[in-house]
């Protein structure tokens, strides 16, 4: 039962959204950008404005500490929660 830190760069969604994702699947804030679940601990960092040509696009660096067997699961549902086509 090893705990394994993850970090993902997250760009096109207001950090808002990612806080209100971790509360939703049953995660409670320890303190700002913290938050933690039965098996898994996430830090949110502030969030930047990643610039691309004539786009500015938010973007937040998010922390996982989680049990390595759990993580593929836990992936699998964030990216699909934040599946994008773009457009």
């Amino acid at each position: 039962m090893t705990i394994k830190e993850h970090s993902l760069e997250m760009r096109g969604m207001p950090r808002r959204d990612l806080e209100e994702y971790f509360l939703a699947i049953g995660g409670r804030q320890v303190k700002r950008g913290n938050y933690k679940g039965p098996n898994w601990e996430v830090l949110l960092s502030e969030e930047w404005t990643c610039i691309l040509g004539s786009l500015q696009i938010p973007a937040t660096q998010v922390t996982f500490w989680i049990k390595e067997e759990d993580w593929p699961e836990m992936l699998k549902a964030f990216r699909l929660r934040f599946l994008s086509a773009g457009g």
